[in-house]
């Protein structure tokens, strides 16, 4: 499956999605309180078409609950922007495979979520 941003910015920064990259990316979720938009800086993976976030908790990180609350996300990736539906990981394969992905040794106690970029027009 191909994906199109959803917007590009006028911005140097290229961001070059390969299968199993890892990078630094931002999310934006919607305040589960608020309703207002909120940003934080994740260090994300690319894998098979969809984004990957962990978090060694989701008690106490407000992106974790905004997005069980509400899975409708934007994520930046470099210049480009991408409308995503977040879900947590529930396959413990999948969720070990990121986790191996993203940190060496892998940090095995955390939770994923999954990001997939909604389909978009060209």
């Amino acid at each position: 499956m191909t994906i199109y941003p959803l917007r590009t910015r006028y911005s140097s920064k290229v961001v070059k999605l390969s299968n199993e990259s890892v990078f630094v990316g931002e999310i934006t979720t919607i305040g589960r309180r608020t309703g207002l938009p909120r940003t934080v800086e994740l260090r994300l993976v690319y894998l098979d078409g969809s984004f990957y976030a962990s978090s060694a908790r989701v008690e106490n990180k407000h992106w974790c609950q905004n997005m069980l609350k509400n899975p409708a996300v934007e994520l930046k990736v470099g210049s480009d922007l991408f409308r995503c539906h977040a879900q947590l990981v529930k396959d413990d394969k999948l969720r070990l495979s990121i986790l191996g992905l993203r940190d060496s040794p892998p940090l095995k106690d955390r939770v994923v979520f999954e990001l997939t970029p909604n389909r978009s027009e060209k």
